[in-house]
């Protein structure tokens, strides 16, 4: 069920909202987290049923392990094994599985079957956050909690299917909060207005670019100097609208149930340096891939080459858990190299004027994206080809690409391009406007417009790329 699906906006989440606070109010707390955690296993089995078993036994299994790590304190490091070795190994199995036959097949010229398996939803995302829960318990840092309050921590539907990554550490107190417990109408008016904006970004934003985008990489077989560019710029401002409006919408349900979600977006492309694009981009990636991967490596702690060598792995690890497939791990490896040199330069104290300096960063991750959206390293290497052959030919022959080839619509695409692009590097995002936000007659046609706008465009849905990973 998608967040900007017609059954999801008029029927689960109402529903849901209602059904939660009126079993609030009659004063069962328990029954309400029961509430929360039917619905969000409905949510997850609507995409298909045969993702439910994998999820109800993932939770299962890592509840009842980290009940054992907790009380066992002679044989926790065994448990502990256990749980990292079935998190992992449930992850490679149905992720990595025809990922690792293939290159085995290539490399000892072997005949083993794929099993093309379906990929559950969410797997990267809910392996990750009991992952670092069972590493959490291993090192002491949790309390003792129940069955429901941890299946809740898993399966919250705004954050099941495409995060942020949240910690138990951010979560399961707030579960616990009487505060958190009430009807609270600011939070509500907070969370409808996120909702929105992420509603308008995907829908309206995200989604016409798709369509450029994605007839540009899939569809042209050779791209001109401007067809080229064109198709990049429209990748980059679909993936930061597609997930960020994602992200501001599963932040915005989490608040109408009082539920602080962290931030995941900061205006990544303002960024002037990729340290602070990192920074920026899904933070809570990053936050975790940090403290699980970078820093158990030995982080900064043990000279510089050794914390340039922990920086390459962990984009390694990155591009990896993106995606099964060779470009994802190149596009992490020249994050990490670009990290490397970014440190470098820090290292050093070097400096660079600050524009020259954002030039250089978004170009680079511009680039890098197409990596990252390419099926194969031939085909992202010829759009490359093109982005920096001479410019020849019409600037406005986007044969192909736009469907409507009218001087009049082309026209209105560069606009929309270039209107994306200063709304992106220029205004407030969605989490400084939420700040200041208020229920007014202006901020509430304000909200109106948003979502009209965006129902307007639901016959054309599409699902959320994150959901991919």
């Amino acid at each position: 069920m998608l967040f900007s699906s017609y059954e999801f906006l008029f029927c689960f989440l109402p529903i849901t909202i209602i059904g939660y606070y009126l079993i609030l109010n009659a004063k069962k707390v328990n029954m309400a987290r029961v509430w929360l955690v039917i619905a969000s296993l409905f949510f997850y089995g609507w995409f298909n049923m045969k993702y439910l078993p994998i999820i109800v036994i993932s939770i299962l299994i890592n509840f009842v392990i980290g009940k054992c790590i907790k009380k066992e304190d002679k044989h926790k490091k065994i448990y502990f094994i256990i749980g990292s070795i079935f998190n992992v190994g449930l992850l490679c199995y149905f992720k990595y599985y025809d990922f690792f036959v293939e290159n085995v097949n290539i490399l000892f010229k072997t005949n083993w079957t794929l099993k093309h398996l379906l990929l559950p939803l969410g797997i990267s995302f809910f392996s990750f956050q009991q992952l670092s829960y069972l590493i959490d318990v291993y090192k002491g840092e949790t309390k003792d909690y129940s069955l429901l309050n941890f299946s809740l921590f898993v399966t919250f539907f705004p954050q099941l299917i495409a995060g942020p990554i949240v910690l138990h550490s951010e979560i399961m107190p707030q579960f616990d909060d009487k505060e958190k417990q009430k009807l609270n109408w600011d939070n509500i008016a907070s969370g409808i207005f996120m909702f929105s904006m992420g509603f308008f970004k995907k829908l309206v934003i995200a989604d016409s670019f798709a369509i450029w985008a994605t007839n540009g990489f899939d569809s042209i077989s050779s791209l001109t100097f401007y067809q080229a560019w064109f198709i990049s710029l429209s990748y980059t401002i679909q993936i930061y609208f597609d997930f960020s409006g994602y992200s501001d919408m599963a932040v915005g349900i989490g608040k109408i149930f009082n539920i602080d979600l962290p931030a995941n977006f900061l205006s990544p492309y303002k960024a002037t340096s990729i340290s602070e694009f990192w920074r920026r981009w899904h933070i809570t990636l990053g936050r975790a891939l940090s403290t699980y991967v970078y820093k158990p490596l030995g982080g900064n702690r043990k000279g510089r080459v050794k914390t340039y060598i922990n920086l390459l792995l962990t984009f390694l690890v990155s591009g990896l858990w993106h995606g099964a497939a060779w470009t994802f791990v190149f596009w992490g490896l020249l994050h990490g190299i670009a990290s490397v040199i970014d440190r470098l330069f820090r290292d050093n104290n070097w400096k660079i004027n600050k524009y020259v300096s954002w030039i250089l960063t978004f170009m680079f991750v511009n680039c890098a994206w197409v990596f990252f959206r390419a099926t194969t390293f031939e085909r992202a290497f010829e759009i490359l080809t093109a982005m920096f052959s001479v410019p020849s030919g019409d600037v406005l022959n986007m044969a192909g690409i736009i469907t409507n080839g009218s001087i009049i619509i082309i026209g209105l695409v560069y606009i929309l391009l270039v209107i994306s692009l200063v709304v992106t590097l220029s205004f407030k995002n969605t989490y400084e406007l939420a700040e200041t936000f208020d229920y007014t007659t202006i901020n509430t046609v304000y909200v109106v417009i948003l979502m009209v706008v965006g129902i307007s465009f639901m016959p054309r849905i599409s699902p959320f790329i994150y959901f991919n990973f």
